[in-house]
């Protein structure tokens, strides 16, 4: 069960197995359970290498005010456009 879903834990397959009507402790079904061989979804590099040519490189202004309020000023669309 834990290979046909990768994602589940422990506590879904044994709530899964209770409904099945198996009495099995939860702490035996982690024990058997295949473990998962790297991360569980892309990284952060390899999302940003699949995505390096949509991002758009945005500017962004920061300006603590008299009143410790963060004002901030982004570049307008237009200016983005003809980057």
């Amino acid at each position: 069960m834990s290979i046909d879903n990768s994602l589940w834990g422990a506590p879904r397959i044994h709530g899964e197995l209770l409904k099945l009507g198996f009495e099995v402790a939860q702490s035996s079904v982690a024990k058997y359970m295949v473990k998962r061989r790297g991360p569980p979804s892309q990284g952060w590099q390899t999302f940003l290498h699949n995505h390096a040519p949509d991002i758009a490189a945005m500017d962004l202004f920061v300006v603590p005010t008299i009143g410790f309020d963060l004002a901030t000023h982004s570049s307008s669309s237009d200016w983005t456009a003809e980057a």
